[in-house]
């Protein structure tokens, strides 16, 4: 018979304990990997299903484009040059359901209510014109920061500033600011030297604050084209009454402008020669109507789809241009909610 003494149970139950202690450890270890492991899964498959959604948004999104330019182009052909808010098309959004659920909604809007912040590209020579005789679009955004509440000053300012931002040249315009001013800043850059693709770009600019480029902001756009473009008369509602003002003159205030547009017939202006004929337009008595800035058709439009799909909601906007044709083209493309 052996008989043990209390040191060696002592030790015996001390091992015994060890051990319970490591396969304890073992365990919670090997159920730590496992818990890492089925999260690593679920949060791979939720990634695939997540970006299987995304790519099969995308494409209804370019179906739905798509859909927005043979929708246009039809437009196009039955308007008899001339667009109204009073067409169906700009009543109600155009709706596509898909066959698993879901739809998407595409929104039709006119793209000429704007000042084209693109029209300030050439205006070096006339700038150093007479005393007091400022080129017409830095003349036009001038009266449109007026109207919008701000400082005439302030938007003459910014028309040069966008002017020196666009050309190519180094020499800085009255007011204006090149390389030799974004150089010397705390995060240097750049003027861009050519037209804008976005009015976001105002926000890189001179003297652009936080409330100038909100108040500005709904009423720029960035046409592709370095004039004017036509302004159409029959796509204007009461909150383009600054635009609208601007267009036809210092005399003529936002209050006239709403009553112009109040007085548009059902179904807009045939032509132009009727709209400068209307007893609203002859009342102000213009001396100089601004020939070719306005229209009763629009050249340039934008499509705004909603894509809701598998619960979730994805966006697209397509700027959309007419060429000399006729036919609609795709200019510009961006996923996502508007700015």
């Amino acid at each position: 018979m052996i008989v043990r003494s209390r040191a060696e149970k002592g030790e015996n139950d001390s091992q015994r304990g060890a051990a319970l202690l490591i396969v304890l450890l073992l365990v919670a270890t090997l159920a730590f990997i496992a818990l890492s492991i089925t999260e690593r899964t679920a949060l791979a498959a939720s990634r695939s299903v997540n970006a299987r959604a995304r790519d099969e948004s995308l494409w209804l999104a370019f179906g739905a484009e798509a859909l927005a330019v043979t929708a246009l182009e039809a437009v196009s052909q039955a308007s008899n040059g001339k667009m109204s808010l009073d067409d169906p098309w700009a009543l109600e959004p155009l709706e596509a359901p898909f066959e698993d659920g879901g739809g998407a909604r595409l929104f039709l809007t006119d793209a000429t209510a704007c000042f084209n912040v693109n029209s300030l590209a050439a205006i070096g020579d006339a700038a150093a014109g007479p005393v007091g005789a400022l080129p017409p679009a830095v003349k036009e955004l001038s009266l449109l920061a007026r109207n919008l509440g701000l400082s005439q000053f302030e938007g003459e300012r910014l028309a040069y500033v966008i002017a020196d931002w666009i050309d190519a040249d180094s020499s800085r315009l009255p007011q204006g600011a090149e390389d030799e001013y974004y150089s010397v800043l705390p995060s240097p850059y750049r003027t861009g030297n050519q037209i804008l693709a976005s009015i976001s770009e105002l926000r890189a600019m001179k003297d652009v604050t936080r409330d100038i480029y909100g108040t500005m902001k709904p009423y720029l756009c960035a046409l592709p084209v370095t004039i004017a473009a036509p302004l159409n008369i029959n796509m204007l509602n009461p909150r383009h009454a600054p635009i609208l003002a601007a267009r036809l003159g210092e005399n003529v205030t936002v209050l006239q402008a709403q009553d112009i547009i109040a007085a548009r017939p059902s179904g807009g202006y045939a032509d132009t020669e009727t709209f400068f004929n209307a007893p609203a337009i002859k009342a102000l008595d213009l001396k100089a109507p601004p020939e070719g800035r306005i229209d009763v058709t629009s050249k340039y439009m934008t499509a705004r789809a909603e894509i809701i799909y598998d619960s979730a909601i994805f966006e697209l906007t397509a700027d959309i241009a007419f060429d000399d044709s006729g036919k609609p083209v795709v200019r510009a493309r961006r996923f996502g909610a508007e700015e």
